[in-house]
């Protein structure tokens, strides 16, 4: 349906070609051949141009009614306005744009036979005169065919252009579920191998040495605030303006290297820990990362490493931080199935590669090493 404004466009087109071609017929009957213009002809006249007011909505039935008019005056003998005319151009026009291209197509095969027969009735119209408006006629079907074109190449821009939008949500939507995922691994595998291995050694001394199950049954609680409280943070639960929540995590950092060993040594992982360079804060991305990839690669030594026990060393370079994590003896014959295995080290592999970093994983019988390299400003 057209807009307001098309149809005020419109009213406006109609309404002045009605005036000029009442002006035009006056004047023709003021100076020349007056005796030819009679009241029919002032008639005939607003029935070609008031039309064009209602052009969108029923083009091809106003097309007949102005071309009807234009035949009614030729064969009266009346003048026909140049403003009437153009008034039967815009419908012409009109259908060639907006009706099935079927109808367009059979208006313009008749339309010479209609000029034609006009030139025939009509002994004063010269045949030069018929050729101009043959072209007329012709270029107004011409523009309306180029009009449908552009149209249909419009929608179809359109058309692309939203199934876009709509891959695009649907692409942002899916990293967002990995990046869930990831997330979820983090601390849920995390947290879960050291409340498994903290029950299982509480289980292991509790009627031998009831007085080890009291740490391990703290050491579970701490590691699940922790895993309660990250959990938070992540799913914006927590308020970030309430300083009164004591539970609130800090963000994942290196700066927090000292307490992450002490957790896997609590567990029975022994950790040999190496950290060379000039240790200097780093980028919150680049640290988030660095501190997820150490913690993940961990929690993965202490499931699967033959000797529970890792290597662990941090180099600060001046353009990266660089982390090495291998574990003695490599991994042992209980190590669960590929995939499972291969989540994480995926999860890694994304993380590295989003802050611009590269990972590289090697699986010797002596030892399985994560390696990344994670850039970062030079300090100074």
């Amino acid at each position: 349906m057209p807009t307001l404004r098309w149809n005020l466009i419109d009213w406006c087109v109609a309404i002045s070609l009605t005036a000029f071609a009442q002006v035009q017929l006056v004047l023709f009957s003021g100076c020349c051949e007056g005796g030819r213009v009679t009241w029919p002809a002032y008639l005939l006249s607003a029935a070609e141009t008031l039309p064009v007011a209602w052009r969108r909505r029923f083009p091809l039935p106003l097309l007949f009614v102005t071309s009807g008019a234009a035949t009614i005056q030729v064969l009266l003998g009346t003048p026909v306005s140049d403003f009437g005319e153009l008034g039967v151009l815009a419908l012409f026009y009109t259908v060639a744009s907006q009706s099935r291209k079927s109808v367009a197509i059979a208006i313009a095969a008749l339309t010479p036979a209609g000029i034609v027969a006009a030139g025939a009735i009509d002994r004063w119209t010269a045949p030069y005169q018929l050729v101009l408006v043959y072209a007329q006629f012709a270029a107004a079907w011409g523009l309306g065919m180029a009009g449908r074109r552009w149209r249909s190449r419009a929608a179809a821009r359109a058309a692309q252009l939203e199934r876009d939008r709509e891959e695009r949500i649907r692409q942002t939507a899916a990293r967002e579920r990995a990046r869930v995922a990831r997330e979820l691994h983090d601390v849920v595998m995390h947290s879960l191998s050291i409340i498994t291995l903290q029950a299982g050694a509480a289980r292991s001394v509790v009627e031998t040495r009831p007085d080890m199950v009291t740490p391990c049954l703290l050491e579970i609680e701490k590691v699940s605030r922790e895993a309660w409280a990250e959990m938070r943070l992540f799913l914006d639960l927590a308020d970030p303006d309430d300083g009164a929540d004591s539970d609130a995590p800090k963000r994942a950092s290196l700066a927090q290297l000292e307490n992450l060993v002490e957790r896997f040594e609590h567990a029975g992982l022994s950790i040999d820990l190496a950290v060379t360079g000039v240790v200097r804060p780093l980028p919150a991305a680049v640290d988030d990362c660095a501190y997820r990839v150490l913690r993940e690669s961990l929690t993965n030594a202490l499931r699967h490493a033959a000797h529970n026990r890792a290597h662990v060393t941090i180099g600060y370079d001046d353009g990266s931080v660089c982390l090495e994590i291998a574990n003695a003896g490599g991994i042992h014959d209980s190590a669960p199935s590929s995939s499972e295995a291969h989540y994480g080290m995926s999860g890694m592999h994304t993380r590295v590669r989003l802050v611009g970093g590269a990972l590289s994983v090697e699986d010797r019988p002596d030892a399985f090493t994560v390696s990344a390299r994670l850039p970062v400003p030079a300090a100074g």
